[in-house]
């Protein structure tokens, strides 16, 4: 018996990529087709021009960072974007409650700090919820947001005192 000749690897990865390769990431039922040569034109020079620059910004920073803030500045936005569970259950002292779910019917109540230029320090547990929280701050044009990274779960185990129980009602 005769066994077949081995591959070269160069052989092999051509092979592999026609069987990786997409394909116009279409499927059967959809129709690729090439865009006119005035829709290419636009698009060509549409990619000259530089981008459009970000209404904000988002810089992430650890809890030493917070805790330094607010010994600074005790009276500046922290955002917890938890649920209402997690947030009586412990939170940093001052955060204002803020559930990532109800964030986009809220922004009103930002308005002022927005309008202001006022940082805004956004915290979740470990800092996913909140990343995503400050992405959309940004998009909504707040100047600077700052991610909380590690979340409450960091500052917890960094050793801060955290408060326990509902957030005060809003002063007048």
């Amino acid at each position: 018996m005769k066994t077949p000749p081995l591959l070269s690897p160069a052989s092999l990865l051509l092979g592999l990529s026609f069987l990786v390769a997409p394909s116009g990431c279409a499927s059967e039922d959809t129709a690729v087709t090439q865009p006119e040569p005035s829709e290419q034109a636009a698009s060509t020079a549409s990619s000259l021009e530089p981008p459009a620059a970000a209404s904000g910004t988002r810089s992430d920073r650890g809890v030493d960072h917070l805790h330094s803030a607010l010994q600074a500045r005790p009276d500046l936005l922290l955002v917890d974007v938890r649920t209402p569970g997690e947030y009586e259950a412990g939170h940093v002292p001052g955060a204002r409650l803020l559930p990532l779910q109800e964030l986009d019917g809220r922004l009103e109540e930002l308005a002022e700090l927005k309008a202001a230029g006022e940082p805004v320090y956004v915290i979740c547990q470990s800092g996913g919820r909140s990343a995503r929280a400050a992405d959309r701050l940004v998009e909504e044009g707040f100047a600077e947001v700052i991610n909380v990274e590690g979340g409450t779960g960091a500052w917890i185990a960094a050793g801060h005192a955290v408060s326990q129980g509902s957030e005060p009602p809003p002063s007048p």
